[in-house]
């Protein structure tokens, strides 16, 4: 889970490391009143969104008054920034800045362990500085403290580990006037696995990448991969969009290939949802009854590509007794290939036959893309 600025805040003060003095503010909040109480009257108004780049966008404000602040909150709340929904802004203390530095520990794929990445170039265009300016540095998960005269990169440390994350950053960090370095930024992301770690985590709110509060179909598919059989493959991956074509797809990597597939077919998806890693028929039916259950859908996608282990009969099971129960009259098209394939086929037709579903199978024989085209076509027709 990507934690919001002032969450990631939050931690960081937690573990010593120093942030401007701030105040959330939630829509229906007093925004003045809040200002008020930080008693400073330049400040930094910032729309909390899991995106990068929000400077750029208009999703930070430099304010001097009541009225500015105001204006500039009232202004983000009606706005979507870089495509996301503003839940919450930021107000804090403007700082008096001499340098601009880059810190943070992530998790090294290729090396297999943390790494701390810093650069005295910090600030916007972070990703374009010259590689010669950066240093990595790699550490050891076993260590609890570090050799490093960079800044704050003991405290980074000690919240990277103690705190179950992916990733914490510092971008910005400032070196004050004062000469204090300050945490002007946070991006954080915790580990979801961890939860059960963390009983303070149960307070965070519930979200989505797109970066808006998680819809009730959000929200009830986390417990699909919860229960006796939790450990055997996830089927609780669900985001809602706006489109009209339901779709459960299956593997992470042809999942994002198929969302492409469907837009350029002129389709526009209702969700993205996957399952992987062979889950009971229990998980399948679950998801598929979920991702069923939302109003104004006009077609069905399921699509894969050919699977190792994920066992096709049983999963489609689980896509047959949703469809039974739901008994949809819109055109669905399935594509799918895999162990027991000719049994799954089996009962998917058997399933189209007894609730007149007008539904269409593939096998391994036609690519997954130009199943979407089908569906455009039935869709249209």
């Amino acid at each position: 889970m990507n934690l919001y600025e002032f969450e990631g805040k939050q931690l960081f003060l937690k573990h010593g490391i120093s942030t401007p003095k701030g105040v959330v503010i939630h829509r229906g909040d007093d925004i003045k009143d809040l200002y008020l109480q930080l008693s400073c009257n330049k400040v930094v108004v910032k729309a909390q969104i899991l995106s990068g780049k929000r400077g750029k966008h208009g999703g930070i404000v430099f304010c001097e008054t009541v009225e500015e602040v105001e204006q500039a909150c009232l202004d983000l709340f009606s706005s979507d920034i870089c495509g996301q929904y503003v839940a919450s802004i930021y107000i804090e203390e403007q700082l008096s800045i001499v340098e601009e530095h880059y810190i943070s520990i992530v998790y090294d794929t290729n090396k297999k362990q943390p790494m701390i990445v810093y650069s005295d170039r910090g600030g916007v265009d972070i990703e374009d500085v010259d590689s010669k300016y950066i240093q990595r540095i790699p550490l050891d998960i076993c260590d609890e403290t570090i050799s490093s005269s960079l800044p704050y990169a003991q405290e980074l440390w000690a919240c990277f580990k103690h705190e179950d994350t992916r990733v914490v950053e510092i971008n910005p960090l400032v070196k004050t006037t004062q000469g204090e370095w300050v945490a002007a930024d946070a991006k954080v992301a915790i580990d979801d696995d961890a939860f059960y770690r963390h009983d303070e985590w149960q307070a965070l709110t519930p979200r989505t990448m797109m970066g808006r509060p998680a819809t009730d179909r959000e929200i009830l598919v986390q417990e699909i991969d919860k229960g006796e059989k939790y450990y055997q493959g996830t089927a609780g991956k669900y985001i809602e969009m706006d489109g009209d074509i339901a779709l459960i797809l299956i593997g992470g990597g042809a999942s994002i290939a198929n969302m492409d597939a469907l837009k350029n077919v002129g389709l526009t998806p209702a969700n993205y949802t996957e399952y992987s890693g062979n889950p009971p028929l229990e998980k399948v039916y679950k998801l598929s009854k979920l991702v069923l259950s939302k109003p104004g859908i006009k077609g069905l996608w399921v699509c894969g590509a050919v699977s190792n282990f994920t066992n096709v009969r049983d999963t489609f099971q689980g896509l047959a007794d949703a469809l039974d129960e739901v008994k949809p009259t819109y055109p669905i098209v399935i594509r799918r290939a895999g162990p027991f394939d000719a049994e799954g086929f089996a009962l998917m037709k058997a399933c189209a036959k007894r609730n007149g579903l007008d539904m269409k199978l593939f096998g391994k024989d036609i690519p997954m893309g130009e199943t979407a085209a089908v569906l455009a076509q039935m869709v249209s027709s």
